[in-house]
């Protein structure tokens, strides 16, 4: 009995110590884009943005080698492919850092680059800062989306997945480590973006880094309109319309 009353009083108290996940109303003002030297390593593949967005994707997943995972609304992640992991690619990886400013880091130092690399390749697609603010966060650029959009000329639309049927270019965004981030709780907690790259009848496929230790293609479901289906292993909670040309 008294073991039993232990067990449970250490019960509570773990439950007691598990911190609430932060609200925006408590966070300062974010401000404007940061200037940065840093170019692109090469032209745009095409004229277009958004294409050249999705063909950076393709590129950079076909350099790791192709891994891809594969999503589905009652089941745990299911690796089809593995690629090359970070660990044997960290000098391509410290290029995506540079990207948000940050030299002398790797993949080899633990340290999440999955908003790195979206930063990069939206960059390096010719999209410029006053459109995509880079960061090494995805909440704090989609932060900076969502106020941009209110204004004229966005091209960055940040909608509920309820209201936007994934498009090839747009960002498939969720939450991690029970952040409570939403577009309705902006709170600069963790979470994670891919690049959509092909939408198939019930399928559609985005690009992302640091999944699997690697540039992934994931595969996530989606409903008879179009829609994502909930995914408990990926609580999206936006879809951003890419708008440009």
């Amino acid at each position: 009995m008294r073991r039993l009353a232990l067990l449970l009083l250490l019960t509570v108290a773990g439950c007691a110590t598990q911190p609430a996940p932060k609200q925006a109303k408590d966070l300062p003002p974010l401000g404007p884009c940061p200037p940065s030297s840093w170019r692109p390593e090469a032209p745009p593949p095409t004229s277009s943005a958004k294409t050249s967005m999705v063909l950076l994707a393709v590129g950079e997943w076909a350099r790791f080698g192709r891994q891809v995972i594969t999503y589905s609304a009652d089941a745990p992640p299911r690796t089809e492919q593995l690629g090359i992991k970070e660990r044997d690619a960290p000098e391509r990886i410290a290029d995506y850092w540079l990207a948000v400013d940050k030299p002398g880091r790797s993949g080899l130092d633990d340290v999440a680059w999955s908003a790195a690399f979206i930063s990069w390749d939206i960059e390096s697609a010719g999209v410029p800062r006053d459109l995509f603010c880079p960061d090494q966060r995805h909440t704090i650029y989609v932060e900076r989306m969502v106020a941009r959009a209110a204004q004229p000329g966005a091209v960055f639309i940040p909608r509920r997945p309820s209201e936007r049927a994934p498009q090839v270019g747009d960002l498939i965004c969720a939450s991690r480590s029970d952040s409570g981030t939403t577009l309705d709780n902006l709170n600069r907690g963790a979470g994670h973006c891919d690049i959509v790259v092909e939408v198939r009848p019930g399928e559609v496929d985005a690009i992302g880094g640091n999944v699997g230790d690697s540039v992934t293609r994931s595969v996530f479901p989606l409903d008879e309109s179009g829609f994502l289906s909930p995914i408990s292993a990926r609580p999206v909670f936006t879809v951003i319309e890419n708008r440009l040309p």
